[in-house]
C-alpha cells in the first residue's frame, strides 16, 4: 500500500506545482535622475612615442622629458578637463531625457580624489563617476603621428547599496580601433608629425582634446541610454 500512496502523492504534488501562476519579476526601479560626480582632473599627461629607433633607454629617457614638457605647457588644458567633462555630462544625459545635474558636498581623499565614500553623498539618486586613466599625446610604432589619448571608466550606481547600473571602460584617440561601445577613434583632423610640432601648437592640442571630452561625454551619455532602455525623453528602466 506505501508504494501506491507515495505515487499518488507525486502526482498531487506535480498538479499543484503546475497549477502554480508563474512568478512575476519585480518590478526594477526606474532611472529618471542622474547626479554626476564632478570628474577630478588627471594628475599628469603622458606623450609616448613608439617610433623611436635608438633602443629602449634612450626612449625611455626621450619620454620622459617630452612627457614633463608637455605637461608643463598643457597644464591649464588638464586642469579644465575635469570640468569640462563635467559639464559635458551633465549637457548629454539631458538630450538623452535625464534630468541630469552636478552633484555638489562631494567629499574626496586629498591623497585620491576618486575614493568616494558613495554612502557619504548627499543624494538618494543614482550617480555617475568617471575617472581619468589615462591622458596624453602617442605616437605608434611605424607611425611618426602624435594622436590624442583619453582613456576612462564610467560608472552609474546607487550610492546607497553600491549597486551597479552601468559601468564600462571606454578609449578615445590612440587606443579606440572603433569596433565595441566603449572604442572612439580620434578625429582624424588631430594629428601631429612630431613632438616639435606637437609643443608648438598648444592651441589646437586643447582643442582636440575639447572634441575629444565632447565625444566622450555623448558616448557615455548614450551608452547609459541604451543599457537601462527607455525611449528619449522618458525614464529609464534598469535591467
Amino acid at each position: 500500500m506505501r508504494i501506491p500512496f507515495f505515487a499518488s502523492l507525486l502526482v498531487l504534488s506535480a498538479m499543484v506545482g503546475c497549477a502554480r501562476p508563474p512568478v512575476t519579476p519585480a518590478q526594477q526601479t526606474p532611472v529618471a535622475r542622474i547626479k554626476v560626480i564632478p570628474v577630478a582632473p588627471i594628475a599628469k599627461m603622458y606623450t609616448e612615442s613608439k617610433s623611436i629607433p635608438l633602443g629602449v633607454l634612450w626612449q625611455s629617457l626621450a619620454d620622459r622629458i617630452k612627457s614633463s614638457d608637455f605637461d608643463k605647457r598643457m597644464e591649464t588644458t588638464r586642469k579644465d578637463m575635469g570640468p569640462k567633462l563635467t559639464a559635458a555630462l551633465v549637457r548629454e544625459l539631458t538630450e538623452q531625457g535625464y534630468d541630469a545635474q552636478a552633484l555638489d558636498g562631494v567629499v574626496r581623499p586629498a591623497d585620491s580624489p576618486d575614493s568616494i565614500d558613495y554612502s557619504l553623498l548627499p543624494t538618494s539618486d543614482p550617480v555617475l563617476h568617471i575617472y581619468l586613466n589615462e591622458v596624453g599625446m602617442y605616437s605608434a610604432r611605424f607611425s611618426m603621428d602624435y594622436i590624442p589619448r583619453v582613456n576612462l571608466s564610467a560608472f552609474l550606481l546607487h550610492p546607497s547599496s553600491g549597486d551597479e547600473i552601468y559601468g564600462e571602460d571606454i578609449r578615445y584617440g590612440a587606443d579606440a580601433d572603433g569596433n565595441t561601445s566603449g572604442s572612439i577613434p580620434a578625429d582624424p583632423r588631430h594629428h601631429w608629425s612630431s613632438f616639435n610640432e606637437l609643443y608648438d601648437q598648444p592651441q589646437q592640442v586643447a582643442q582636440s582634446y575639447e572634441v575629444a571630452v565632447d565625444a566622450l561625454a555623448a558616448k557615455i551619455a548614450a551608452n547609459i541610454r541604451a543599457r537601462t532602455g527607455s525611449a528619449p525623453g522618458a525614464a529609464a528602466t534598469v535591467h
